[in-house]
């Protein structure tokens, strides 16, 4: 049986109820704090804010992608993101409300969230993939693992799944082929696009290490490609290419596109046919 949870929303600024709010479970010291960019400065003036904090920026363009982070001073560190990364439209920011995070916890948080992210439909904006655990004793992982699977709970509380991409089956409305030479096909379910079983995916090209993005292409989908081998979602058939064993859903035609050919395309022109029926449908 499924277990009941129980979360509280306060919202600071009723005008703004969709573009800032705070999420906490009542027996639980984690607060998290829901905020657009417009919004950023409006936190710095809420309590507990600026304590030790594992944060999350995220965009929901056609790409889903999220940026993992950490900060002594909360909200304070996430300013800096206005000038450095513009990618990201909206924010999650994680604090207790003893300030009970210490550098350790926060360390490990950041560390067990990228890893857990990377198995997901989102791209990782992250230049450190953060590979080595930082080192623990039984009793700091035993409270560390509580905070992190406490911070997914409220994470799913606001829209936000770290389930892996396998998509189960439903009844498929239009699918569409990939061209010559590449082996794959994407079907539209519920809004998404699912790249069916059985479809080829590929390694990066090696030149995309030498693209003007200073190589985030090729390591974002090497890490894609190494995940769905590692989490047994697709099986190698030769150096660089590996067959899907399920059905995988993303947000964008692109994605799958990219995956499928080592390189990057426009997936609306890549699939044959898709298109031709977004023009009809409009």
């Amino acid at each position: 049986m499924a277990q009941n949870r129980t979360v509280m929303l306060y919202f600071p600024d009723a005008a703004h109820a969709s573009s800032l709010r705070i999420v906490q479970d009542p027996t639980s010291q984690i607060r998290g704090f829901y905020f657009t960019k417009s919004q950023l400065v409006e936190v710095e003036t809420l309590e507990y804010a600026n304590n030790h904090a594992v944060y999350f920026l995220f965009s929901d363009m056609e790409e889903p992608s999220v940026y993992i982070g950490q900060s002594i001073n909360g909200i304070t560190r996430i300013k800096s993101h206005l000038r450095e990364k513009e990618f990201w439209q909206f924010g999650i920011l994680f604090v207790t409300d003893n300030n009970s995070f210490d550098k350790l916890s926060i360390d490990f948080l950041e560390y067990y969230f990228i890893q857990e992210f990377a198995k997901t439909q989102y791209n990782l904006e992250n230049h450190d993939m953060r590979a080595v655990e930082p080192n623990l004793n039984v009793f700091n992982r035993s409270t560390l693992m509580a905070f992190a699977h406490h911070i997914e709970f409220l994470l799913e509380a606001l829209g936000i799944s770290l389930q892996p991409m396998v998509t189960t089956p439903r009844e498929e409305s239009h699918c569409f082929e990939a061209p010559f030479p590449y082996q794959a096909r994407i079907c539209l379910q519920d809004g998404k696009f699912v790249l069916k079983q059985g479809s080829i995916i590929r390694k990066p090209i090696p030149s995309s290490k030498s693209w003007s993005d200073n190589g985030r292409f090729h390591d974002r989908y090497l890490r894609h490609f190494q995940n769905f081998v590692d989490s047994e979602q697709a099986t190698e058939v030769s150096d660089n290419a590996a067959q899907l064993l399920h059905d995988i859903e993303f947000t964008s035609p692109s994605t799958p596109a990219d995956l499928c050919t080592g390189r990057s395309n426009n997936g609306w022109k890549f699939w044959i046919g898709l298109e031709t029926k977004r023009k009809a449908d409009k």
